[in-house]
């Protein structure tokens, strides 16, 4: 029969692992997103530019340059928070895997 330190302790075990194969999945996911994000930063107004840079007027390029800086923001800003989000799982599951190896071994607590 288990006692109900070895259950808390499995369920520690159990929520640490989850939470560290979640941070996990949430960085994959960000790292094979970051490069679509980065590919609209720089891809679409630019390419506009590009193609019609014959038909343009010089007020054009003004607007063009305003739509990318504040196209940039965006992004850039999606970016971050995704980030974020990442850092704050690693977190998570850093604190409950601490949580685990401090109850599995009582006698290694810092003082």
């Amino acid at each position: 029969m288990r006692t109900t330190q070895e259950k808390n302790l499995e369920s520690l075990h159990q929520e640490a692992s989850a939470l560290a194969a979640k941070a996990q999945a949430l960085t994959e996911t960000y790292r094979r997103a970051t490069w679509v994000r980065f590919t609209l930063v720089f891809f679409p107004v630019p390419f506009v530019v590009v193609l019609l840079r014959l038909q343009l007027e010089s007020w054009h390029y003004f607007l063009a340059g305003g739509a990318y800086l504040g196209f940039s923001a965006l992004l850039y800003t999606w970016d971050s928070r995704e980030s974020d989000k990442c850092d704050e799982a690693v977190r998570a599951a850093g604190r409950a895997r601490q949580a685990y190896e401090l109850a599995s071994h009582p006698s290694q607590r810092v003082a």
